[in-house]
């Protein structure tokens, strides 16, 4: 019994080493258990390993055999952890959740080492930890709910208006735009890319919204029913969609869903107020389909509001402005057709909400760089950086601008990540429209062989492969003077 003790003792150590690697993933995948799961690709070889092991040491019941089997589980463990390791470029954060988390998870993996097969229990419970210690958390899960209500309650004695806006992409833009473009009122806006009901409720519960005449608020989405909720949680007096792409595929499954789960928004309104991207099919059904006030917005057709002679020149982005049968010329810092749509769809609220012409014109012109938006930074050489996020729709705009501008045009892309099981199609598909380009630097593994073949498609050999971010920059050392390089998208630390 004592050397049984001895070597529950021993994986005690690894499986404590190895917990802190487990949580950091699970808060990475945003604590969702499904997410977590997931990104070990091989998950069922090793629970299925764990429970062999467990059933023979049971049939022999002798010491050899344990010792043999609980060597064999915790080369397996540390196996898998090496090759599913996380990056450490976002480091775990030691929030009040987690150090819980933490908690609860290091009495499970202890409490199983005082039994004879404690230290095979002791393993299988470290891979699973995070997960049924945030099941048992009831902690968070009760504080959580009060947070919202709280929220809620200051939302009540406020006499806000609530701006709600959502889509696959420019949720932000759109956002920082239209608070600008409103700067006249008392308005608020979520900060950063706060889009979820937690990050909402944080805002709410941080600010003074008393006597806030609007509050813009981003609606974001991984899974149907995501807006609806958040309209019941926060409501909305006005809305915004801009578009609907294959984005969040690893959660939406298909288009359809994201489509349906977009309409959440413009279902809520009812007959209220809402501003469309009529060059997005999805969101002009969506506007073919709602009842009530209802405005469009199309950089191709006339409709409510709309564009012409949309060019790239000098760095800057010229169109004409049509607002309520006004026409304007403008000139902004902004780059690219969406980013025309984004400015667009802000200034057909502002102008319905009561904002002058000329306050609109002055707002555009003074529009800065959302960061990491396709954001233009000179340097030794241009730097467009689009590396918030990106999908296909969003890599076409981005390389559009790429291509108006002077000097050798270079790509550097992880490529589309949570495609789902469309992931390899849409990042074929990628290769394809990198093919423009005089240079394409794949950064990672995961998507590298389907860009790669869509790049082979078109006969582009200017092809190089980086295993990290920190690769790639030495490749950038080589590019000269004024050459272009695009970054599109970020890899996430979950990803190699």
């Amino acid at each position: 019994m004592t050397y049984i003790l001895l070597i529950n003792f021993i994986m005690l150590l690894i499986n404590a080493s190895l917990l802190f690697k487990y949580l950091h993933i699970f808060q990475l995948k945003d604590y969702n258990f499904k997410r977590y799961l997931k990104f070990f690709k091989y998950k069922l070889i090793f629970p299925i390993i764990l429970i062999l092991a467990f059933y023979i040491e049971l049939i022999f019941n002798n010491l050899f055999v344990i010792i043999s089997f609980n060597i064999l589980s915790s080369i397996c463990e540390i196996g898998l952890s090496l090759h599913l390791t996380a990056n450490n470029k976002t480091p775990l954060k030691q929030t009040s959740r987690i150090k819980r988390l933490c908690l609860i998870s290091t009495f499970l993996i202890i409490f199983p080492c005082f039994f004879k097969f404690g230290g095979l229990i002791s393993i299988f419970f470290t891979f699973f930890a995070p997960i049924f210690a945030n099941f048992l958390n009831f902690y968070d899960f009760f504080k959580n709910k009060k947070y919202i209500k709280l929220a809620q309650k200051k939302l009540e004695n406020s006499k806000a208006n609530i701006i709600a806006i959502t889509g696959s992409n420019g949720k932000t833009s759109v956002k920082l735009i239209l608070n600008k473009m409103l700067s006249d009122f008392f308005v608020l806006a979520s900060p950063k890319s706060y889009n979820t009901p937690l990050g909402i409720a944080k805002f709410i519960n941080e600010n003074d919204i008393s006597n806030c005449d609007y509050l813009i608020l981003e609606y974001g989405a991984r899974n149907k029913g995501d807006i609806k909720k958040m309209c019941k949680l926060f409501g909305a007096d006005y809305g915004i969609i801009t578009t609907v792409a294959p984005q969040h595929l690893e959660t939406f499954k298909n288009i359809n869903n994201v489509y349906k789960t977009k309409s959440e928004l413009s279902n809520y309104l009812q007959t209220k107020p809402c501003v469309f991207n009529l060059d997005n099919i999805y969101t002009y059904k969506m506007c073919s389909n709602k009842p009530g006030t209802k405005i469009g917005v199309s950089i191709y057709c006339k409709t409510d509001t709309y564009c012409t002679e949309l060019k790239i020149k000098n760095n800057k982005t010229y169109f004409n402005l049509c607002i309520n049968n006004n026409h304007y010329s403008i000139s902004c810092k902004l780059l690219g057709r969406h980013n025309v749509t984004n400015i667009l769809l802000a200034s057909s609220l502002a102008k319905y909400l009561g904002v002058s012409d000329e306050y609109i014109l002055k707002s555009i012109k003074n529009l800065d760089y959302a960061p990491h938006r396709l954001q233009l930074i000179k340097s030794r050489i241009k730097i467009l950086d689009d590396s918030y996020n990106c999908s296909i729709l969003s890599a076409k705009e981005a390389l559009f601008v790429l291509q108006n501008l002077k000097g050798k045009k270079v790509v550097a892309t992880p490529g589309i990540i949570e495609g789902g099981k469309k992931e390899k199609f849409l990042n074929y598909n990628l290769g394809k429209m990198l093919s423009v380009c005089d240079e394409v630097i794949i950064i990672g593994n995961h998507n590298k062989n389907a860009i790669k073949q869509g790049l082979d498609e078109k006969n582009f050999k200017n092809v190089v492969f980086c295993n990290n971010l920190e690769d790639a920059k030495k490749q950038f050392l080589k590019l000269n003077n004024n050459d272009c390089l695009l970054l599109l998208n970020d890899l996430p630390d979950d990803y190699k």
